[in-house]
C-alpha cells in the first residue's frame, strides 16, 4: 500500500514537471512577448496601401525622403506628417509637404536639404518610420508604411563624435510577416558603435595645390595660405575630439592638378570616401575691381544659419570685413551661387561641340563643384565622365551627401596682410562656429 502511494505521488510530481516544462516551452519569453507586442503596436494600425519612396538621402546630419501615396483626392486631403516610433512609447513627428497630383499625394520632408530628421539626436534603439495622413472624411488619421521604389540602397551613417563616442545609424527598407500579412517598412536602427578609422566627422579641403597654385601675389599663393589655414583648423577641431580628414596635406599636395579632383586620389573622391557630415573648402579670391572681404558660399536649398554664424564670427574676431561683392549675396558675407541660364546654355553648347549628351543642369544646381559634387543626389551632382576632360565622380549618385561650405577667405590683392597676420584669430572663429553647430 505504501509503495503504491509513493508511486502515485512520484507520478504526480512528474506530471506537474512536464506541465511546467510545456508551459515555458510554448509561452514566449518576456523579451519575445514584448517584441511581438511592439510589432502589433506599429503594424496593427497601418493601411494596406504603402507610400512609394522615390528618393531618400542623408545630407549633413539630416535624413530626408520623398515619395507618393495613391488614391488621395485634393478635396479630401488635410495634412501629412512623418512618424518615427519604436512601438514602445517613443514617438516623434516631422513635417511633410503634401501636394495632390492626379489622385496621388506627392510627399517630401523639407525644401531645406540640411534640415529634416536629425540623426544625431536619436536615442539608441530600433525605430520604424511611418507616414500619418489626416483626411477630411476621417476622424482619426491613417498610418502608412514605406516601400522602397527608388534605385538607392540603405544607408550606414555614423554620428558626430561626442566624448569619444559615436552611434551607428542603419537606415534600410525591410520586410516583416505578421499575422499572415507581409509588411514592407523603413527601419532606422541606432546603436552605439566604434566609428571605423576611415570614417570622419569633418573634411577640410585646402583649395588648389600642386601644379595649381590658385591666386598669387609675389611669393604668396592661395594654395599655400589655404593649406596653412586647413592644418591649423584641423588641429583646433581635433583638440575638441572631432575626427578630421584633410583632402590635401604636405604629403600629397604635389599630385593635385586643375582636373584630377575626381580621380582615385582627387579631393572630391577623398572627401566622399570619408563619409563625413561636413566639408569646409578654403579658398582666396583675386581682388580685381576693388573687391575685398569675406564670402562664404553655401549649398542651395539649405538653412544658412551655419554659414551666417561663421561669417559673423570671422568679421568680429579679425579686421576682415564682409565682402562688398553683391552678386549671389544672401546675407552679410553669405552667398549661394547656382547655375544661371546663360551658363547652362554655354555648357550645353560645349557638350554639343564635343559630342556628348548635355548634363541635366538646372537653376537649382550649385555652380561650385566642391559644394555640388560631395552632396550627391541632394545637390544635383552630375559629373559622370561623359565630359572626358574629367574623370567620373564615383559618388555623384550617392544618397549620402556631405554638407559643404566654400569659404572664400578674402581677396588676395586687397586682404593679404590680414590673412597672413590674423590666421590664429580667423581659424579660431571658424572653429567656434563649427562647434556651436553641434
Amino acid at each position: 500500500m505504501f509503495k503504491k502511494l509513493l508511486t502515485f505521488i512520484m507520478l504526480i510530481f512528474i506530471l506537474v514537471g512536464l506541465a511546467i516544462g510545456l508551459y515555458f516551452a510554448l509561452t514566449p519569453t518576456r523579451k519575445e512577448q514584448t517584441y511581438h507586442d511592439k510589432d502589433k503596436e506599429i503594424f496593427g494600425l497601418i493601411q494596406v496601401k504603402q507610400v512609394k519612396v522615390t528618393e531618400f538621402f542623408t545630407f549633413g546630419k539630416c535624413f530626408n525622403l520623398s515619395g507618393s501615396l495613391a488614391g488621395i483626392s485634393k478635396d479630401n486631403f488635410e495634412s501629412a506628417k512623418l512618424l518615427l516610433t519604436n512601438g514602445n512609447g517613443f514617438e516623434k513627428t516631422y513635417p511633410l509637404k503634401g501636394e495632390i497630383q492626379d489622385e496621388n499625394l506627392i510627399l517630401s520632408t523639407t525644401e531645406q536639404i540640411n534640415s529634416g530628421l536629425e540623426l544625431d539626436d536619436l536615442p539608441q534603439g530600433e525605430y520604424v518610420l511611418l507616414v500619418r495622413v489626416k483626411t477630411n472624411n476621417s476622424v482619426n488619421p491613417k498610418y502608412y508604411s514605406l516601400e522602397n521604389q527608388s534605385e538607392y540602397a540603405g544607408i550606414e551613417y555614423y554620428t558626430m563624435t561626442k566624448e569619444n563616442e559615436n552611434n551607428q545609424v542603419k537606415i534600410d527598407f525591410k520586410d516583416k510577416k505578421l499575422d499572415g500579412k507581409e509588411h514592407a517598412y523603413l527601419s532606422i536602427d541606432v546603436e552605439k558603435a566604434q566609428k571605423p578609422v576611415e570614417v570622419y566627422d569633418i573634411v577640410i579641403d585646402a583649395g588648389h595645390g600642386g601644379k595649381d597654385s590658385g591666386e598669387k601675389v609675389g611669393k604668396d599663393t592661395e594654395a599655400d595660405i589655404a593649406l596653412d589655414y586647413a592644418k591649423l583648423l584641423k588641429e583646433k577641431l581635433e583638440a575638441q575630439g572631432l575626427s578630421i580628414k584633410l583632402t590635401r596635406d604636405d604629403k600629397n599636395t604635389d599630385s593635385f592638378t586643375l582636373t584630377n579632383m575626381y580621380d582615385e586620389n582627387g579631393r572630391i573622391t577623398l572627401a566622399c570616401q570619408a563619409k563625413a557630415k561636413y566639408m569646409f573648402s578654403l579658398h582666396i579670391n583675386n581682388g580685381n575691381s576693388g573687391l575685398k572681404g569675406l564670402e562664404i558660399y553655401a549649398p542651395c536649398k539649405s538653412d544658412l544659419e551655419l554659414a551666417q554664424n561663421m561669417a559673423n564670427k570671422i568679421v568680429a574676431c579679425t579686421n576682415l570685413p564682409y565682402s562688398n561683392n553683391t552678386s549671389f549675396k544672401k546675407g552679410e558675407g553669405v552667398y549661394v551661387r547656382n547655375f544661371t541660364q546663360s551658363v547652362i546654355n554655354e555648357y550645353t553648347n560645349t557638350a554639343n561641340k564635343k559630342g556628348y549628351e548635355p548634363y541635366k543642369i538646372t537653376l537649382d544646381t550649385p555652380y561650385l563643384y566642391t559644394i555640388r559634387e560631395v552632396g550627391g543626389i541632394a545637390t544635383n551632382a552630375y559629373v559622370d565622365g561623359r565630359n572626358t576632360s574629367y574623370s567620373a565622380n564615383p559618388f555623384y549618385q550617392s544618397n549620402q551627401g556631405i554638407e559643404c561650405y566654400q569659404i572664400e577667405m578674402g581677396y588676395i590683392k586687397n586682404d593679404l596682410e590680414i590673412l597672413k597676420n590674423e590666421m590664429e584669430q580667423y581659424v579660431t572663429a571658424i572653429s567656434e562656429a563649427i562647434l556651436e553647430n553641434f
